[in-house]
């Protein structure tokens, strides 16, 4: 039986004794044409890890581990790591930790080439791209679903209202698609919108150096803090010198009247890169 199906979640969930937890936004899909869709899209090659992230009852799972995937879950419901080291047992090619993945030390895969996969509240899509982007991995793209609303935010350009620091970090690694829409009737229990699969592809040549990387993203962040304020009265609270926020945004060419959302992803690296270089 396809775990992506009302049958399997509805069946499962009574074994188990368990309902989806609000906290986690457990919403299980059960819709097997929308995994093998999104399994498609991500294109696994032969020299290539996944690692999901919140695999649930593992509807991608087991499209992934069925197709001969080496797959690295991280879960951090107790319930579904029971679940899912039971079910996927006999999968020499599944390996799961339960496990906060925004604390696992990336590190061990470093020798890796990664594609990673997740459907995950919005809410730490943010802190995922950014631990991302900081890892200074062999990374070819990150695939995830979230609330359809949710993607006007993640495709914001530089000089509007919604730029964000998630925006420069996207843009930082590669280029944000449309994978495909899902109605919010694919899920059980069924939320109140529609969602959205996105894809990263790391496709922008970026910086191995990890500890550069961590400015750039501390930097952004901090330009960000009072989107009404300029980066001089911003880059001020954040060094707390405003003779050196003067200083460095003189150095990096950024007018200190300029607002964080006029400023496009090669001058913030310009601005991390500078800060990091001259601490």
């Amino acid at each position: 039986m396809k775990v992506a199906s009302k049958e399997f979640v509805i069946k499962k969930m009574t074994e188990l004794m368990i309902t989806p937890k609000k906290h986690y936004s457990q919403n299980f899909l059960v819709d097997y044409d929308i995994v093998k869709n999104a399994i498609d899209e991500l294109d696994v090659k032969d020299d290539e890890i996944v690692i999901e992230i919140g695999p649930g009852l593992g509807a991608l799972t087991q499209e992934l581990l069925q197709r001969n995937i080496e797959v690295y879950a991280f879960e951090i419901d107790k319930d579904m790591v029971n679940h899912l080291s039971s079910f996927f047992k006999n999968y020499a090619n599944f390996h799961l930790s339960q496990e906060d993945f925004l604390k696992v030390d990336l590190s061990i895969f470093k020798d890796k080439k990664i594609k990673f996969i997740s459907n995950v509240p919005y809410n730490i899509t943010t802190p995922l791209i950014e631990k991302i982007v900081t890892s200074s991995l062999n990374i070819v793209s990150f695939e995830f679903m979230v609330q359809k609303e949710v993607y006007d935010r993640l495709k914001a350009k530089v000089g509007t209202k919604e730029y964000a620091p998630i925006n420069v970090f996207i843009e930082y690694v590669g280029k944000l698609k449309v994978v495909q829409k899902v109605s919010y009737k694919c899920f059980i229990p069924m939320p109140n919108v529609d969602s959205i699969i996105l894809k990263i592809d790391f496709v922008n040549e970026i910086t191995k150096d990890k500890a550069l990387n961590k400015e750039f993203v501390r930097i952004t962040k901090a330009s960000f803090a009072l989107r009404r304020k300029t980066m001089l009265n911003n880059l001020t609270g954040y060094f707390n010198d405003k003779e050196k926020a003067r200083i460095i945004l003189k150095e990096v060419g950024i007018e200190e009247s300029t607002r964080p959302e006029q400023i496009n992803t090669e001058t913030f690296f310009k601005l991390g890169k500078y800060v990091y270089q001259n601490k």
